[in-house]
């Protein structure tokens, strides 16, 4: 092979590498079921049944309790399924540990390492896994029966202490688009006080990528932007729902702005006002939903913020780990 071609075929897997990585995004994907029934094995979950909790776990470590698993309303008689990617630093034979109450097991690239099933206290059993350095599937399976619940994964290899999988080598293929909202700003005329009614062939005068709507007031230019007064933005994009639950969400702006979940409307904060904040509710259940946010600035302030609460969750601003376009 000739230099030229031995460059091109490694610029193309730099390139390859790169987008793999974009792809990815910290943590791995919880799902969380709550069985009608009593457990005492890792149960069949059919296709068509929805998580309870569908969220991103930064890691596998939750110490043994009689309270409802963190951040969760489940107790007894539940089961997670952890997936993802593991990035192993460097060659070598792996030890990974498997501590839980009740069952659990691992799997790296479809083959089972740890088993340690069936109904018990907190128990840890472990096993052994051939790595090359890069990125792995990863698959853990937990069950809970009763009472205590808790789940720990750890791994250790040679000149490596053992120690919680940390959060550093722990990703998941994003679904459904890339990270943030689509955001499109368009100039308005001077006097607009209203959502304006553009046609569907207008062209933005700047189209980027917002990873969360959190724009404090302000006189001066709108954050990375040339646009001052008399402009309106559209974030476009999807929201992705932790849990089954109702919602409510907030929007905090001047002047104007609106919320469509799913194409319905949830929040009218609309008219030519100071900073104001007006409130929506609504049932969603877990996964992706459609998001429009709309936003019109007449003069002087402006500023647009996004937050949300449910009783699982406090209020906050919507964050980026939920926004995709």
């Amino acid at each position: 092979m000739n230099r030229t071609k031995m460059f091109l075929l490694a610029a193309a897997l730099n390139t390859c590498t790169a987008l793999a990585s974009d792809a990815l995004q910290p943590g791995l994907v919880g799902r969380y079921y709550q069985m009608p029934g009593s457990l005492d094995d890792f149960p069949t979950i059919p296709a068509e049944q929805k998580p309870s909790v569908e969220r991103v776990d930064k890691q596998v470590n939750f110490a043994s309790t009689q309270d409802a698993f963190p951040e969760t309303k489940l107790v007894d008689n539940f089961y997670v399924n952890w997936s993802g990617v593991i990035r192993v630093p460097q060659d070598g034979n792996y030890t990974f540990h498997l501590e839980s109450d009740d069952g659990s097991r691992l799997f790296i690239d479809g083959k089972q390492v740890v088993d340690n099933g069936g109904t018990h206290e907190m128990t840890e059993m472990s096993g052994h896994a051939e790595l090359t350095a890069g990125d792995h599937e990863i698959k853990v399976e937990f069950f809970e029966a009763e009472v205590d619940a808790g789940c720990i994964l750890s791994w250790e290899t040679t000149g490596k202490k053992k120690e919680v999988v940390p959060a550093t080598v722990l990703f998941h293929k994003a679904a459904g688009g890339e990270p943030g909202l689509l955001a499109e700003y368009y100039r308005t005329e001077e006097g607009t006080e209203d959502f304006p009614d553009f046609p569907a062939t207008k062209t933005p005068d700047l189209k980027r990528v917002d990873k969360t709507i959190n724009f404090e007031s302000t006189q001066d230019n709108w954050p990375g932007t040339q646009f001052k007064d008399f402009f309106y933005i559209r974030w476009t994009g999807m929201i992705r729902v932790p849990a089954d639950g109702k919602y409510t969400l907030f929007l905090d702006s001047d002047d104007g702005s609106r919320l469509f979940i799913d194409g319905k409307l949830v929040v009218d904060n609309g008219g030519a006002h100071a900073m104001e904040e007006v409130s929506g509710n609504v049932q969603l259940s877990a996964g992706d939903h459609a998001l429009k946010v709309e936003y019109f600035e007449k003069d002087i302030d402006a500023g647009c913020k996004f937050s949300w609460k449910s009783d699982k969750l406090e209020k906050q601003i919507v964050p980026a780990d939920v926004l995709f376009h």
